[in-house]
């Protein structure tokens, strides 16, 4: 037994209200409101713009390890990392990185992957610590 049901035009499961009836109206803003929003509004975008280029900044951190990585495996790591800063996507990270992607970077880069030092290692405290002593060392002899 199969059942049909016409809707009528009368009949509604719900009434059918505007969206702004759902919400409290709001009382008029006051010139130091919208002061406070704007304020809060540009505080949330350069937060989401640090936080874009923090992720691009470990971009370019995982590129310097690979390039590590291939450095030790085929002795190819600076001209890896030189071909991949000097690409156009690799310029893109960088500069979303906030890095200025020009020679004297690139150079740094590959200098910094000929040391073979991995970046969590070059990161850490005690790599720091122990490069302060080895220059305190140089300076006293």
């Amino acid at each position: 037994m199969c059942m049909t049901v016409i809707p009528n035009q009368n009949t509604r499961i719900a009434p059918q209200l505007p969206y702004s009836a759902a919400r409290p109206k709001r009382k008029s803003k006051k010139k130091d409101d919208e002061m406070v929003d704007f304020v809060d509004g540009t505080a949330f975008n350069f937060e989401q713009g640090q936080r874009a280029r923090k992720l691009f900044a470990a971009v370019v951190l995982a590129a310097l390890d690979d390039a590590i990585a291939d450095d030790k495996k085929y002795g190819n790591g600076p001209d890896q990392i030189a071909r991949w800063a000097r690409s156009r996507d690799g310029r893109e990270v960088l500069s979303c990185a906030g890095i200025d992607p020009n020679e004297r970077v690139v150079k740094g880069l590959m200098e910094f992957v000929a040391k073979g030092i991995r970046t969590s290692v070059a990161l850490s405290r005690e790599e720091s610590e122990r490069r302060h002593a080895l220059e305190l060392e140089a300076e006293a002899a």
